[in-house]
């Protein structure tokens, strides 16, 4: 029978000073390239083969706008949906939300009504943009739209959180990025302008808090369409 105990002795590898010097150097050297890689990594272009539907997150600038229009045409999409929530840069806005916002402009620029779809969110409690994926969700749904892939477009470092917040509304459907090149500042030299150091850095905090915190409620629940009055009151957008 075998002596009862509590512990036994295990041998334990150390690095010696030059191992522990080589593994930092190598974590530095690995740490480097992944903080200059930042903007390039949060900014995918990653498009799914389906041609049914270009969704457009209207608050970009025209210049963004643009390119999604162009990619609309060159891609030959059926239909091209904008989004977005009350304009919230104006006092007296011109058009309400965003999506309506960008809506006038694509017209405004050749698009044709009949291939325009605007889809306009309430203002959000908790994610503009989960918002949005969710408005249009239900309305794919309610016009019962044979959707297998997703693509959609928006704002340089803001795609890797778009994409994952679609991902969210849209667990069955491929979903697909594009991410329009900033004006403003150079993905891989983004510490070098105000611009693209606060751009970055605010989407890594946005990506780690939809990782980490992010609880979209359950689809279709009132709690996953959680929005506030300008009021302050909270209100069902159904």
């Amino acid at each position: 029978m075998s002596k009862f105990t509590l512990f036994r002795k295990r041998q334990l590898w150390f690095p010696t000073i030059w191992g522990g010097l080589l593994i930092l150097l190598l974590l530095t050297i690995s740490s480097f390239f992944l903080l200059k890689q930042l903007a390039v990594i949060l900014a995918p272009t990653a498009p799914v083969s389906d041609r049914s539907y270009l969704v457009v997150e209207g608050w970009q600038d025209e210049e963004s706008l643009l390119a999604a229009l162009a990619i609309f045409n060159a891609e030959q999409y059926q239909y091209l949906i904008t989004t977005g929530g009350p304009n919230i840069r104006f006092l007296s806005p011109a058009h309400a939300t965003y999506a309506e916002q960008a809506g006038a402009f694509m017209e405004q620029h050749g698009l044709d009504a009949e291939k325009l779809i605007v889809i306009p969110a309430p203002e959000s409690a908790q994610e503009r943009t989960y918002l949005s994926a969710v408005m249009v969700r239900d309305w794919l749904a309610l016009n019962e739209a044979d959707l297998k892939g997703l693509n959609v477009h928006t704002s340089n470092v803001h795609a890797r959180r778009t994409r994952s917040l679609y991902r969210q509304a849209f667990p069955s459907v491929e979903i697909g990025i594009y991410a329009a090149s900033p004006q403003s500042f150079e993905l891989n030299k983004w510490w070098q302008t105000s611009d693209g150091t606060k751009s970055v850095i605010t989407e890594l905090i946005g990506n780690f808090w939809v990782a980490c915190c992010f609880q979209p409620g359950e689809p279709g629940s009132h709690y996953e369409k959680w929005a506030v009055e300008k009021n302050g009151q909270a209100s069902d957008p159904r």
